[in-house]
């Protein structure tokens, strides 16, 4: 008898455990009903720019992710499903051609446990909504120890060691490399440690000593 009650509260308990591991599954992965980008006009009141940033929200049943206005606050991102950070990025791509300014001045936009000391400092002092979203990009992709990969919103060309955020051309071409990374990434619906944006030809200014004189 105490045998045969011993099991049937092993039954319910593991019972109970079931139905709290699907419910708590459920809303993460199957509740998401809309993702969107947008731009959206700011002021910032230390940097004194009028003008635009790009902001992800994700909605869900019971919840909304939307990222701030004035930062690359993007915790609220990182846990979600490579599915979802791919529709974003597929979204942030489309920004390839847009001249508008950022709302915040070039600036070493990360938090990490672990710091490193960013690799000089740049001349440019402003950046585009085209360079804010490959910047967005490059924390969805790789959200720790972004500072190894992208101190600063600042693109550098490597064969002339210049920066480019006022050559708009130069970023659009460096969008193929991103755009050639996502369809991979879109094959397999898996963003993996193989979607690196610094190249021979483009880099994030302070990504190594190599991309700065």
């Amino acid at each position: 008898m105490e045998l045969t009650m011993s099991i049937k509260r092993e039954l319910v308990l593991a019972s109970i455990l079931l139905f709290l591991i699907l419910g708590y599954v459920k809303p993460a992965a199957a509740q998401v009903e809309h993702i969107s980008v947008q731009k959206d006009t700011c002021f910032h009141d230390v940097d004194k720019i009028d003008g635009h940033k790009l902001v992800i929200i994700v909605k869900a049943r019971d919840t909304t992710i939307s990222t701030p206005k004035d930062f690359y606050d993007l915790d609220g991102i990182i846990g979600l499903s490579d599915s979802i950070k791919l529709n974003i990025i597929e979204q942030l791509l489309k920004f390839k051609n847009d001249q508008s300014i950022c709302c915040r001045k070039v600036g070493k936009y990360y938090y990490e446990g672990i710091e490193r000391t960013c690799i000089g400092k740049p001349k440019s002092q402003i950046y585009s909504i085209q360079i804010d979203a490959l910047y967005l990009i490059n924390k969805i992709v790789h959200p720790y120890g972004t500072s190894m990969y992208s101190c600063f919103p600042v693109v550098v060309n490597r064969e002339t060691q210049k920066e480019i955020n006022d050559c708009p051309e130069l970023i659009v071409d460096y969008y193929r490399i991103y755009e050639k990374f996502f369809e991979e990434a879109k094959k397999t619906n898996v963003i993996s440690n193989n979607f690196n944006f610094n190249t021979i030809k483009y880099a994030w200014f302070g990504a190594d000593p190599n991309t700065i004189k």
